[in-house]
Parts: structure tokens; sequence; C-alpha cells
């Protein structure tokens, strides 16, 4: 009786409804991976529904989205660097994303990305490299 509220990381629906049925209280946040190639809009839609916030952690893939062609057309097309298109790609499609970096100046590259909006043929590009691809790991294994 002590918990007013919970975050998760790394559920999946089946895991929710399982939570939901153990536990009276719905989290208030899920980390999940989220990238262009990890986009698990049907996840992202459950929690929306239920008010839970989807947060979005390795927004670069771990640097594999860094050197896809159509992340760098659009760092071209935009004056940014594919870590901005990629951190910009998520926020824009209503994610709360998490980019990591040890580095100074990779952090606040990664804060320049409030200046700008990416057109909306632009995000459909990147949503559609969607390939169910783990760069962390698959939670639907447990």
């Amino acid at each position: 009786g002590m918990c007013r509220s919970i975050g998760v990381s790394n559920f999946l629906i089946s895991h929710l409804e399982q939570l939901k049925e153990d536990c009276v209280i719905t989290p208030h946040v899920n980390q999940v991976e989220y990238h262009p190639f990890q986009r698990p809009q049907e996840l992202v839609d459950y929690c929306r529904s239920r008010n839970i916030v989807f947060e979005g952690y390795c927004p670069l893939a771990k640097g594999e989205a860094l050197a896809h062609p159509s992340v760098i057309q659009l760092a071209k097309k935009y004056g940014r660097t594919p870590a901005q298109i990629c951190i910009r790609w998520s926020i824009q499609n209503g994610i709360v994303t998490i980019p990591k970096s040890t580095k100074a100046e990779r952090i606040q590259e990664n804060c320049k990305v409030f200046d700008f909006t990416m057109a909306e043929e632009d995000v459909e590009i990147l949503n559609g490299m969607h390939d169910g691809r783990h760069v962390s790991w698959d939670p639907s294994l447990i």
C-alpha cells in the first residue's frame, strides 16, 4: 500500500496485461527500445490508450542507424547530424526520447533538435525502416 506510482522497462503488451492482473497500480512509464529499425507502434498505441508514457531508449540503434543511407540523406537535407535526425524523428512521433552519450559535445549536439521540424514525408521514410531489429535485447523472450 506504500507504492503510488511505478515505471517499468521492456514491458510488451502481454507483460502489461499480466501486471494489470497482479497489481492495482498502472505504470506511469514504460521504457522500451525505440529507433527507426525497432518501432513497436502497437505497443506505443497500447501505452497511450492507458495513459502510460512510452519512453524510447537507444534512439540511434547503438550507432547502426547513423550509417543508414536514408538517415544520412535526411541529415544532409536538413543540415543536421544523423543522430539529430534520429532523435528528432523519435520526438516527432511523440516519443519521450533518451539518447545516451559520455561525450559532452555529443550530449550538446543531441539537445539541438528542437529548432527544426522534419516534413511528414521524411518522418514516414524513417517510419518505413522498421524491420523489428533489436540492438539491445528482445523482451518477447520473457
